[in-house]
């Protein structure tokens, strides 16, 4: 692999790091709407009480789905001797599984913004999710330093 093949494939995992969180964004988005409008809301404490399956429901799956995704993740290793091509293929895989974590993070905003509809839910989730693509960006350092790992 020539160094413009690697700095290419480098911009195409950085491309795709900065593609994955709108997406999922929109994919979480989507389906906390959707859960939203099926989900009572109301000043009184009846329709809030029908909302608890569906919380409860999410709540059990998020944290199994991420469970099974970090799993994943943590098998995902470099080695020296396999070609360049499959461990950058093998890094592209890793950094979508961690981003795909750390995405779930932004989904409590996304609930409370459903159920609440304060304009400062859909802020703070967009904040978080622009500092952890921000913070998180894949570089030629950060490959070589998983590589050597």
């Amino acid at each position: 692999m020539t160094d413009a093949d690697f700095h290419r494939a480098i911009r195409r995992i950085r491309w795709v790091h900065w593609l994955h969180y709108p997406l999922q964004t929109l994919l979480m988005g989507g389906a906390v709407l959707l859960a939203g409008q099926r989900a009572a809301v109301g000043p009184t404490l009846e329709p809030r009480l029908a909302t608890w399956p569906v919380l409860l429901l999410l709540g059990g799956v998020v944290p199994l789905l991420g469970v099974l995704a970090y799993l994943i993740f943590r098998r995902l290793r470099p080695n020296i001797r396999r070609p360049a091509e499959e461990n950058l293929r093998i890094y592209l895989g890793r950094m979508f599984l961690r981003n795909s974590l750390l995405s779930l993070t932004a989904l409590p905003l996304l609930a409370s913004y459903a159920i609440t509809h304060q304009v400062f839910d859909l802020v703070a989730c967009v904040g978080v999710l622009v500092a952890l693509g921000w913070q998180l960006t894949p570089s030629a350092k950060s490959y070589q330093q998983w590589l050597l790992r």
